[in-house]
């Protein structure tokens, strides 16, 4: 069985590529450029050029793509005009190749259905967005994109419970199936770096209004000034993936983001690392996930809430070497390529 990964994502899709080859199958990962600056490489990339040339690249890989008996999409995004979505797409159907849309990042139902209100915290709740009709997921040709893409896959697969709440509140609510959550293949460290004399707390800077970084930073500001001696805060910004996980071996505590109900890839990084990680994990999310509680330090955005909880993580060194443990089980346990992929192996049953 031959599956096509079609985008990256942060090395979601990497993780999924690999969880199924670990069950015997050819999986593959269509990268497009490389997730930008994250420089993801996929088994299938575009390289740097002109759009000529990148044209003539995707034409070149088309036999490729239809070469496939499972397309998972990774954003209807990737069907855009620019990468001859729609003759990609038509074409994918004429070969009956089955499809799965994945939720997994901002698109057009995030958008509708956040700006509605029906999301809440939302990443965008205090960015103003453009009232032009061309911005953000909101032009008419993104619009196409994503009824054209809904339309024609077979199932909707949401990774976290505010991507499967906007689309379980659009027109094609019926193709959601149950939440399948990220995967992840991070570094995974048998043995987790044990906490020395001064506790190591990242927050890596990416998308910083997105994320919620102002206020995380005026929280780590007061912890610098009370506990300067006991504490060492870094704010990575923009590195290429590898050198980012490379990082991370030195970190004792994690700082996600803050406008959300559920965490993304970068915090199972840091879980897989060892660390103890701090992003949002509320009953919403729980409850997505059929969880009752996890070992993840819930914040949300508000500068004292996050300062009392990582306090309090100081205040209680001893105890977090025992706290890295459980949540490095608990991303095992949740995220694992390899139970995540024998999720979508079940889900490719039905389909």
């Amino acid at each position: 069985m031959k599956i096509l990964i079609y985008g990256e994502y942060s090395g979601y899709g990497r993780s999924l590529a690999k969880g199924f080859n670990e069950l015997g199958m050819n999986a593959f990962v269509f990268s497009f450029m490389g997730d930008g600056w994250k420089s993801i490489d996929g088994d299938i990339k575009l390289y740097e050029g002109n759009k000529l040339y990148k044209l003539l690249q995707l034409i070149k890989i088309i036999p490729n793509i239809l070469s496939h008996n499972y397309i998972i999409i990774m954003n209807p995004s990737f069907f855009n005009f620019k990468y001859l979505g729609p003759l990609i797409l038509f074409l994918i159907k004429m070969k009956s190749i089955k499809t799965l849309l994945l939720c997994a990042g901002d698109d057009v139902e995030f958008i509708k259905q956040g700006k509605k209100g029906s999301l809440k915290p939302w990443p965008y709740m205090d960015i103003p967005l453009s009232k032009s009709k061309n911005s953000l997921f909101q032009r008419k040709r993104d619009k196409f994109i994503n009824i054209l893409v809904a339309k024609s896959v077979n199932k909707i697969v949401p990774v976290m419970y505010d991507y499967a709440e906007a689309w379980r509140l659009s027109d094609f609510s019926e193709k959601v199936v149950d939440t399948i959550p990220l995967s992840c293949d991070g570094d995974y460290k048998n043995e987790i770096k044990k906490t020395g004399d001064k506790i190591v707390i990242m927050h890596g800077i990416n998308r910083e209004e997105f994320k919620g970084t102002k206020v995380i930073k005026k929280a780590l500001e007061r912890i610098k000034n009370e506990f300067n001696d006991l504490v060492e805060i870094i704010y990575p910004e923009r590195l290429p993936l590898s050198e980012y996980l490379i990082l991370m071996d030195n970190v004792d505590i994690a700082i996600d983001q803050t406008k959300s109900n559920s965490y993304g890839m970068n915090a199972i990084y840091s879980m897989l690392k060892g660390h103890i990680v701090m992003a949002p994990s509320t009953k919403n999310c729980m409850e997505e996930f059929n969880l009752k509680s996890s070992p993840i330090i819930p914040i949300i955005h508000d500068s004292e809430d996050i300062y009392i909880k990582v306090k309090e993580l100081v205040m209680n060194k001893d105890k977090l070497d025992n706290l890295k443990i459980q949540t490095r089980n608990y991303a095992l346990a949740l995220h694992h390529p390899r139970i995540i992929a024998e999720k979508f192996m079940e889900l490719f049953k039905n389909i």
